[in-house]
């Protein structure tokens, strides 16, 4: 009998408060989740802080996608901590960079087009890694 795979990735968006990109990162986050529901579990780095069972168990089963925000890098600095390095790494101001778009101006409560199109563009690199982790997952089976 053939062994049932789950295939999903684990997507740990910062969640820093505050900051426009923390906006732009969470945004891009429920969009990635909403887009690829059967291939995603959303992390919260709140839950993963407190070790809530049911965050850490998806954590440590599924690789992780990784989206920072800001210098700090502190989703990275919490998969390191918890002991997992991350399958892929996303950081916003290299996704900014790549597509030429500057959110400098926009507010954290009021996100202008620059600040959707930004959201699009790292939900965008962010499907491509999962369907790369997905597919390197598969290989990794047969």
């Amino acid at each position: 009998m053939a062994q049932e795979h789950d295939f999903k990735v684990a997507v740990l968006p910062c969640n820093g408060i505050g900051r426009l990109v923390s906006t732009v990162v969470r945004l891009a986050g429920y969009r990635i989740k909403k887009e690829r529901p059967d291939q995603v579990v959303l992390l919260s780095s709140g839950r993963l802080a407190v070790k809530e069972p049911e965050h850490l168990a998806a954590f440590q089963k599924y690789p992780v996608l990784v989206i920072d925000g800001c210098r700090p890098h502190c989703a990275s600095f919490m998969a390191d901590e918890l002991g997992k390095t991350p399958a892929a790494r996303i950081y916003i101001a290299d996704v900014a960079a790549e597509n030429r778009i500057s959110i400098a101006g926009d507010k954290r409560r009021g996100l202008t087009e620059k600040g959707k199109k930004l959201v699009h563009a790292v939900a965008d690199k962010a499907g491509a890694e999962i369907d790369r982790i997905i597919a390197d997952e598969m290989l990794s089976t047969l």
